[in-house]
């Protein structure tokens, strides 16, 4: 009976653990548009969606530069995202106009 209580303490804690860590966004309106970014399950993203202009929005891995940048029309999401499970990861969006590289 303890080898089954210690079993089911220890996979509580490893799902607590794992469940805490899936997930981490932001949503908020800004520049005259709507911007969600954070931490998805492995990955990490950016969208923005400006209803009147052309726009982007731009994810950026902060340790090797990796990057993935999304452009939209007015009234549609411009939604980049990037792999990445433990690197940090930089956001951006863009409320007048498309990136490039």
């Amino acid at each position: 009976m303890k080898k089954i209580s210690k079993i089911w303490a220890v996979g509580l804690v490893a799902a607590s653990l794992s469940f805490g860590s899936i997930a981490y966004a932001e949503s908020i309106s800004v520049a005259g548009g709507t911007w969600n970014y954070g931490y998805g399950v492995g990955q990490a993203y950016s969208h923005y969606k400006h209803d009147y202009n052309n726009h982007g929005a731009k994810v950026v891995n902060s340790n090797n530069g990796v990057k993935d940048y999304k452009n939209a029309g007015p009234g549609v999401w411009a939604k980049a995202s990037i792999g990445t499970v433990w690197d940090p990861a930089t956001f951006y969006y863009n409320p007048t106009g498309f990136y490039s590289n």
